[in-house]
């Protein structure tokens, strides 16, 4: 088999099984598990299902659905995104600046 044809099988196989766990959604969304939180946080992370106790999947509807919505923000969640930009492009200055403001 290709390898174009088994990575297209590893995503079906991905989006028809229970869900991802946060690791997994991090992992195949470039993100770190701290953003994941913060974006949670934010109110614009993806919608989890809670399965027994406090195992946590997301859907493969639910990680359309964000992706959707990411692509379409709405007002508030756009001014968010732009607030978390300003902070992350003042602290990168910060860093780069050797700790100078």
């Amino acid at each position: 088999m290709t390898k174009i044809i088994e990575k297209a099988i590893r995503v079906v196989d991905e989006i028809t099984r229970d869900g991802y766990t946060i690791p997994e959604f991090c992992q195949r969304f470039g993100i770190s598990t701290p953003t994941y939180y913060k974006m949670r946080a934010a109110g614009i992370g993806p919608r989890e299902m809670r399965m027994m106790g406090s195992v946590i999947r997301i859907s493969a509807d639910a990680v359309r659905d964000w992706i959707a919505a990411r692509e379409n923000p709405t007002a508030g969640e756009a001014a968010a995104q732009a607030e978390q930009a300003a902070r992350l492009k003042l602290r990168s200055h910060y860093a780069t600046s050797g700790g100078a403001r």
